[in-house]
């Protein structure tokens, strides 16, 4: 099995339980948004579809992308959750990367949460770790995928899709917390 057709099993089990959000593959998102010497913000977004443009725009492509559909606003989309896929391997040079790309995307959507599904591997290396800081998640599933890990998954994805959902209240101003405290969970 290929990495798209891991990824493409992976949104095809994913979607009926992903109930309050979209999810799909191959959707590109802003990792930036330049100030022109002419004073004008580069969306770098279609002007008809509001869609990110790849290559000459400023947008990545998402291996995984949960998001809200934006009516009226300068962007197609709200993205709330993006996942990397990994397929039997990673390496330090994708952790770094991911990592940086992940720092990129966050600096335009704050609120958005970013992980790796690490697919048909049995846990997490700890170069993962070290090297992926900007990673809100990092999930490690056989392959083929069982239907508890499927389940599983599910889970962490809702719960980064609520987290990512008061995120965005908290700095729009709707949600106003006491305290604010970030935890580990680790599952063996």
């Amino acid at each position: 099995m290929k990495e798209q057709e891991f990824t493409n099993d992976l949104i095809t089990r994913l979607a009926p339980r992903i109930k309050s959000a979209k999810i799909e593959t191959g959707r590109s998102v802003l990792y930036d948004m330049p100030i022109g010497d002419n004073g004008v913000v580069n969306m770098g977004v279609d002007s008809d579809s509001g869609e990110a443009i790849r290559g000459r725009g400023t947008g990545f492509e998402q291996d995984i992308l949960i998001f809200e559909e934006c009516d009226g606003g300068q962007t197609a989309l709200i993205p709330r959750v993006i996942a990397e896929v990994k397929l039997y391997a990673v390496t330090t040079h994708d952790a770094i990367v991911y990592s940086y790309k992940a720092e990129c995307i966050k600096r335009v959507y704050p609120f958005c949460r970013y992980g790796m599904i690490l697919g048909g591997m049995r846990n997490v290396p700890g170069r993962v770790v070290r090297h992926g800081r900007h990673f809100d998640f990092v999930c490690a599933v056989t392959q083929p995928l069982t239907d508890g890990q499927s389940a599983e998954l599910s889970d962490l994805l809702e719960s980064e899709l609520e987290t990512s959902r008061r995120i965005g209240a908290m700095l729009r101003g709707k949600l106003k917390p006491r305290t604010l405290h970030r935890s580990l969970q680790i599952n063996e």
